[in-house]
């Protein structure tokens, strides 16, 4: 088509354009001679009536003027004498309609001006020609355009359109290994398309010689396919097999090891939002940060999607492990620019650490003991880490339909666990966690579906669930007469941004005669330093209802100093990951003294959860930190009549608690004031 295209462009362009220079120089020439003409009729017709009106013969001055009526140019003619105009026999011979100019001129007898002549001439006549001059140039030029055309034509048929097609069928057949077989193509012409026509044949035979090498080295390609396209990591097949090594060399020289889980938060946020390239994107740039993040004897390696695996070989320790993992993490969630465009993708990661040898022996148990602990990771607010559990419980599939079915015949129970005032041992707060009374299973923690709720849409009705639990629960608690302080409530980030929760809480305030400062809403750091217009705004939204907010997992996140001034929360909790720590890792004691004072200067309370052992309870009172929760005071348990860690309404007698030895025993203090 495009050589069809070039040959009526080259062959009709011309011609055109020579038709469009005709029109233009020959109105140029055509023009004067008919002025010429009109001058010299008029001329010539006052000339010959100079005699007849000089002599007064009227007969022979109407025959001159019809004879000038004659003429093809004139259209009409006017004679004035004396100042009186003489009847013609006829002044008109065009339509009224015509375009006509005028032309006068005196009529001299002598040197005497006896009349005045003026001729009417028809101002189509110029028009006409110039028509007929290009109709006649138009018929020459479209048989010029024919016959060139089909000359060309045939010329680039039998010369280049057919070998063209005879190079493309020989080229089509290079693409395709069954056509190799196929007869050559012989090319005796000697001009370029012959020599492109040979060179294609010379090309087919090293195509074919190829083809035949590569198929006996196929089996050998295929063993070394061990890397990850898209992020040049090493895939699950050749991680396996660098840690067999690593794992070799550990059992040699007893050193032990460390495997980490890494999952993106919400990636498929990134793929549906952005789109693919967006992702995989993010994906390389991601693999280029873990290198980076690692030691040079550390490997990493991606399983398959937003899943990535690192193996420490060498990990003594596990403030070693937790500085790397944390390394990661604030990696991970530096914002990535996207190319070609002003936006900045960011994400966070939730990191499962399994060690070796305490924690499996091989590849596939620690693989799987670190994927546990991901998902309690997730389960506790994304973008963090934490260490397998031995006691931690498998994880168990759950089908969006099971979680549906849970709400819906009322599976999913709340425990309340308190918070203790170390320096009354009165408790000073509650906080709501959902548990799932599974009909197979038993009874299960978030942390085997929290994960799950969010990914299949669940999590809005979870968080709804817990609201109201959790409110209804604190008002019966009031109404029998016990106060169990503040009441607070873990919200994810998709419920937090959900434009109904204003709307929820306002009426379950309502509902259940809470009073400003009861109800709390924990909420993790990723959460709280996301988006800070809209942050802001729904900050001062819910405090102005009187709804308190708790900044979970501080001391490992990233959390802005700047952004906690703002936003400043009534309650900040140090995470369990780093009272884990405590008290034997100095790095861990200097973050939980420093958070306390930074939260002493903005008149923030704090508390630590976690706390499982009394060493870790007096190194955190020691830094300030009097606040606490965890098992070594008590336990999740299910909602009671009589909560052991409540107190009578400031009404009735008080009778406080004390704690020794994570048991719960009665004693007579009052309540303390928060630290």
């Amino acid at each position: 088509m495009a050589v069809l295209a070039a040959i009526v462009a080259g062959v009709v362009l011309p011609g055109l354009g020579m038709v469009w220079a005709d029109s233009r120089t020959a109105r140029e020439q055509i023009e004067p001679m008919i002025e010429h003409r009109r001058d010299s009729v008029l001329s010539l017709t006052a000339s010959a009536l100079a005699g007849p009106l000089r002599s007064g013969a009227t007969a022979e001055v109407a025959a001159l003027l019809k004879s000038a009526l004659q003429d093809p140019l004139v259209c009409g003619v006017e004679l004035r004498s004396g100042g009186v105009a003489l009847p013609p026999p006829m002044t008109a011979r065009c339509p009224t309609d015509t375009p006509q100019v005028w032309r006068q001129r005196p009529v001299e007898a002598g040197d005497q001006s006896v009349a005045e002549l003026r001729l009417a001439f028809d101002d189509r006549v110029l028009d006409q020609l110039m028509r007929d001059r290009r109709n006649a140039l138009m018929r020459l030029v479209v048989v010029q355009m024919v016959l060139g055309a089909a000359v060309l034509i045939w010329v680039l048929n039998w010369r280049l359109l057919r070998p063209i097609d005879r190079l493309k069928s020989q080229a089509s057949s290079l693409a395709r290994a069954d056509n190799l077989a196929a007869p050559r193509v012989a090319w005796r012409r000697q001009d370029e398309l012959g020599e492109l026509g040979q060179h294609l044949n010379l090309a087919r035979d090293r195509i074919e010689g190829l083809v035949n090498e590569l198929e006996g080295s196929n089996a050998e390609l295929r063993r070394l396919a061990m890397v990850d396209q898209l992020t040049n990591l090493p895939n699950r097949r050749l991680f396996r097999e660098l840690f067999d090594h690593a794992l070799a060399v550990a059992r040699r020289s007893q050193h032990p090891m460390a495997l980490m889980f890494i999952d993106l938060d919400r990636f498929k946020h990134i793929n549906d939002t952005l789109g693919h390239p967006a992702g995989d994107e993010l994906l390389r740039c991601i693999g280029q940060r873990l290198r980076g993040a690692m030691r040079g004897s550390d490997i990493v390696g991606r399983l398959s999607g937003d899943e990535f695996i690192a193996l420490l070989p060498d990990a003594p320790a596990a403030e070693a492990i937790a500085h790397t993992a944390l390394r990661v993490i604030h990696a991970i969630e530096t914002p990535v620019p996207l190319a070609g465009k002003p936006l900045r993708m960011q994400i966070s990661a939730s990191i499962g650490v399994a060690r070796y040898p305490q924690d499996g022996e091989g590849f596939d148990e620690l693989l799987r003991h670190a994927d546990q602990a991901m998902y309690r990771a997730k389960a506790a607010g994304r973008g963090r880490f934490a260490m397998y559990r031995e006691s931690e419980p498998e994880q168990a599939p759950t089908t969006d339909g099971e979680l549906a079915q849970a709400l819906a015949r009322r599976e999913l129970l709340m425990h309340f666990q308190p918070v203790i005032d170390t320096t009354t041992g009165q408790a000073v707060g509650t906080e709501a966690l959902v548990r799932w009374q599974h009909p197979r299973e038993g009874l299960l923690p978030p942390a085997r579906f929290i994960h799950r709720a969010e990914e299949c849409g669940q999590i809005h009705a979870l968080g709804q669930h817990s609201l109201h639990s959790a409110c209804g629960q604190l008002a019966l608690w009031k109404a029998a007469g016990f106060h169990a302080g503040s009441m607070a409530v873990n919200l994810s980030a998709g419920e937090f941004r959900h434009e109904h929760l204003p709307r929820l809480l306002a009426h379950l305030l309502d509902e259940h005669q809470i009073d400003p400062g009861e109800l709390e809403l924990e909420l993790s750091t990723h959460t709280l330093m996301a988006d800070p217009e809209f942050t802001n705004a729904r900050v001062e939204e819910l405090r102005a209802m009187g709804v308190a907010l708790v900044l979970d997992d501080v001391g490992s996140a990233m959390i802005s100093l700047s952004r906690l001034g703002q936003l400043h929360p009534a309650k900040i909790k140090i995470d369990a990951a780093l009272v884990a720590r405590l008290p034997q890792d100095a790095e861990a004691r200097a973050t939980v003294h420093a958070i306390v004072q930074l939260a002493r200067s903005l008149s923030i309370t704090v508390v630590a959860s976690g706390v499982e052992t009394e060493a870790q309870r007096d190194t955190l009172a020691a830094a300030g930190c009097h606040w606490q929760q965890g098992f070594l005071f008590s336990r999740p348990v299910p909602a009671s009549n009589e909560p052991l860690w409540a107190t009578p309404h400031p009404a009735s007698i008080a009778r406080p608690l004390v704690v020794q030895r994570g048991l719960i025993a009665r004693t007579s203090s009052k309540r303390s004031k928060p630290h």
